[in-house]
């Protein structure tokens, strides 16, 4: 019989092969992880120099108080903010008057005892405007709950925070329902692998069609409203300009001299079936406005700026769900960075299962020659291979089946211009696309 590898096999069960093929290998060959049952658990986020933001799922009406620690030190001790929502049950510690480039760790007192789920942990940013390298991971689309290794692979790299581009789930809810979004959550943060990774890395999370409503879903979707007030509730999020309640989730926040834009392309967008013209739109007019603004200020104050764009930038005018079916907007947003001198840009994007790079050869839109923004792509966290728009410079890999991917930024900044390098990988660390330049 032939031998399968621990690497193929790994793979099979990532893609869900089935269960009798997987039996049929040595016990010590399997993997079979538990999730964790009861409340409570704790996930991370909206990181700065001083400041987090931690989420507790808690049994109604517990009594709890959150201790965070550097080393040795005194704890910091922080209760959490009152419930936002009657019916639900997580809890928002806001940590403020933290150190800078400081690790701690983040333990939960239920009703007066330790809690038994694992510690959280965290590590603070540099002060903003400070020359500062760090590497940080991105992606999307992950089956929903999925235990798959690349979050593992992620995690032990230890990124200063994880980036992710949507498709948090593939729930495709189209009914304005809280507790299905609710429901989603739980199974993602149920996963052993998804759920050390965001108790430890700090999330910075906007979201695509899959996880928002159904598949290509837009402003029309009946769980608008709830896709909206559940994330406010679940993610831990950076300030949000629209405000709370039934408003869009763009949000923006700075590490170092770097400057990351998240744009919600899903709540604001016109259908994909609208004729293509100036009303045609992803952004809507407010967080378009918000966008512009926020762009031409941070290309300004800062020496790169990351734009989180959870659909393909790069390809051939057309109808579909991308930014290609919505091109009149592309190519108002491509002028106005032309018209702003804007040069120190990188576009971040999700939705394809796939890893790619341009270094700005395919990206320009303006209609004249001469503007360049390096494009990345870092999907697919563990779903099948799907290629969209194009081409790409530095090529394109296509996942084989129950191969996971992501991508890895390298912000390497000394004080004068910033080095990017981008690299593809898969659940192993290897290589498959690889992109360094200059800003």
């Amino acid at each position: 019989m032939k031998r399968i590898s621990r690497r193929d096999f790994a793979r099979m069960g990532a893609a869900g092969i089935g269960t009798a093929a997987l039996r049929s290998f040595a016990a010590e060959e399997m993997h079979m992880p538990e999730k964790p049952t009861g409340v409570p658990t704790m996930w991370i986020g909206a990181v700065t120099h001083d400041s987090g933001v931690l989420k507790a799922k808690l049994p109604p009406r517990a009594e709890a108080r959150l201790l965070v620690a550097a080393h040795d030190a005194e704890p910091f001790i922080f209760t959490p903010e009152p419930l936002v929502e009657k019916s639900g049950t997580v809890r928002t510690f806001r940590l403020r008057g933290l150190a800078a480039l400081t690790r701690y760790t983040c333990t939960l007192e239920v009703n007066g005892k330790p809690s038994s789920h694992p510690p959280a942990s965290l590590r603070t940013f540099p002060t903003q405007g400070n020359a500062t390298s760090f590497g940080f991971a991105f992606g999307s689309c992950a089956r929903t709950g999925s235990e798959h290794p690349i979050f593992e692979t992620i995690r032990k790299r230890d990124p200063a925070f994880f980036l992710h581009l949507g498709d948090l789930h593939y729930v495709n809810i189209s009914r304005n329902e809280p507790h299905f979004f609710r429901a989603a959550w739980d199974t993602v943060l149920a996963s052993t692998t998804q759920g050390a990774l965001y108790r430890t890395v700090p999330l910075a999370y906007i979201w695509d069609d899959h996880d928002f409503g159904p598949n290509d879903s837009d402003a029309r979707t009946p769980s608008r409203t709830a896709a909206r007030h559940v994330y406010r509730e679940y993610a831990p999020h950076y300030p949000l300009p629209a405000g709370d309640g039934d408003a869009a989730i763009y949000q923006a926040f700075s590490i170092g001299r770097a400057r990351f834009i998240l744009t919600d392309l899903r709540s604001e967008r016109s259908a994909k079936s609208t004729r293509d013209g100036a009303a045609k739109t992803m952004l809507g007019a407010a967080q378009k406005e918000w966008f512009k603004r926020e762009l031409a200020a941070a290309a300004r104050s800062h020496a790169v700026v990351f734009w989180a764009s959870s659909v393909p930038w790069i390809g051939a005018a057309d109808h579909g769900d991308a930014w290609s079916g919505y091109a009149d907007e592309r190519r108002e947003i491509a002028a106005f960075i032309a018209q702003n001198g804007i040069r120190n840009l990188v576009i971040l994007c999700g939705d394809a299962h796939m890893l790619a790079a341009d270094d700005g050869r395919n990206s320009d839109y303006t209609g004249v020659r001469g503007l360049r923004l390096p494009v990345l792509h870092g999907s697919p966290f563990d779903q099948g291979a799907s290629l969209k728009g194009g081409p790409y410079s530095h090529g394109v890999h296509l996942p084989e089946p129950g191969e996971g991917c992501f991508g890895w930024v390298n912000v390497l900044d000394e004080g004068g211009g910033v080095r990017i390098e981008f690299t593809g990988c898969d659940e192993f660390g290897e290589v498959k696309v690889r992109m360094a330049f200059a800003v």
